[in-house]
């Protein structure tokens, strides 16, 4: 799936993580655990150190994961675990204050098969296990009825192919590690064209099954048009159906991109939802404004956000503006990578 990200304004964003060259490694470093060591330059601020910490603990937690399947380290390997933290909270008229606290890890598990990597993150469930997450994940947006979820840990093994292709099969299967324990799978297959120089579609079918949830399907599709190198527009649309819900939820997006430089841009948006066959077929549309920035250093990125909505999810409400504002401060770690 695009996210939106500040490297160079507004780019395209796949699982592979991106960022500057990586630091040079050893020979003696290569052939010992310290290798993970060195992925990170001295620290010397609390926050380099903070994210030295989670660079080197999620390095040597993929070498001990991968090596209980075999005897052979892969340290190249390892190194190209990538994750992001983030902390913020989201106020709204209708929700009130929502503070949030998110991380997400990936790690190659390369003694079984190059394709086959470990999740580890504090998301919301369902929304991860769907595949109906928000583009921007360091807060929580509602996009279907009910309550903000809260967040969870989960812990599961996921199956792509290495290299992208535009026609790609992925298998994840998981569970959310707190008692009673709630088990996961999911698959998906995307498709990714390209035409008229200008335009990117993308088309994703998701099946999944929860302990909790049953059996769901999730369609999605988004469309994008380049402007100029300073802009660019996204419409996207998704559609949602499991054996709790009564008829399908849905929910539409469209999202102006403005690029100021290479480390600030805006994201303008308009969006509804609603759910078929409820008794308040459409549930909330609204409007706002995202902010990324990278800060010093890059590998840091401050989110700001307002905007108003109209919710109504019961029909004995009444349906009325509720002004929504919200900030979050993400880290990202290992190989720069934004995790999606």
């Amino acid at each position: 799936m695009l996210i939106f990200v500040l490297s160079a304004g507004v780019a395209a964003q796949t699982d592979e993580p991106q960022g500057p060259p990586e630091p040079e490694i050893s020979e003696e470093a290569r052939n010992g655990d310290n290798v993970c060591d060195e992925m990170v330059p001295d620290a010397v601020t609390v926050l380099e150190r903070a994210r030295k910490t989670l660079t080197t603990g999620a390095c040597r937690s993929a070498a001990w994961l991968d090596g209980l399947f075999g005897d052979r380290l892969y340290y190249d390997d390892y190194r190209d675990t990538y994750g992001s933290v983030s902390a913020g909270a989201l106020w709204t008229d209708y929700d009130g204050l929502d503070p949030r606290v998110r991380f997400r890890v990936r790690m190659k598990l390369p003694q079984m098969d190059e394709r086959l990597s470990a999740f580890i993150g504090r998301v919301g469930q369902d929304e991860y296990v769907s595949d109906s997450e928000s583009e921007f994940v360091a807060l929580p947006t509602r996009q279907f009825g009910g309550r903000l979820e809260e967040e969870t840990l989960l812990v599961g093994l996921g199956y792509s192919e290495a290299e992208r292709t535009g026609n790609d099969f992925d298998v994840d299967v998981g569970v959310r590690v707190r008692l009673p324990l709630d088990p996961y799978a999911r698959s998906s297959y995307e498709i990714i064209r390209t035409f008229a120089e200008q335009y990117v579609v993308r088309a994703r079918q998701t099946v999944f099954w929860q302990n909790s949830e049953g059996f769901g399907t999730t369609s999605r599709l988004i469309l994008d048009r380049a402007l100029s190198e300073r802009f660019l527009v996204r419409w996207g649309g998704l559609a949602k159906y499991t054996q709790e819900t009564e008829g399908v939820e849905w929910y539409t997006e469209s999202t102006l991109f403005q690029a100021f430089s290479a480390r600030t841009a805006l994201a303008w948006q308009l969006h509804v939802g609603g759910q078929l066959d409820n008794e308040v077929p459409l549930t909330d549309y609204g409007a706002r404004l995202i902010l990324r920035r990278r800060l010093d250093p890059e590998w840091l990125i401050l989110e700001l956000r307002a905007g108003v909505h109209f919710p109504r999810y019961l029909l004995e409400e009444e349906r009325k503006l509720s002004p929504e504002a919200g900030i979050a401060l993400e880290m990202q770690f290992g190989r720069y990578g934004l995790d999606r």
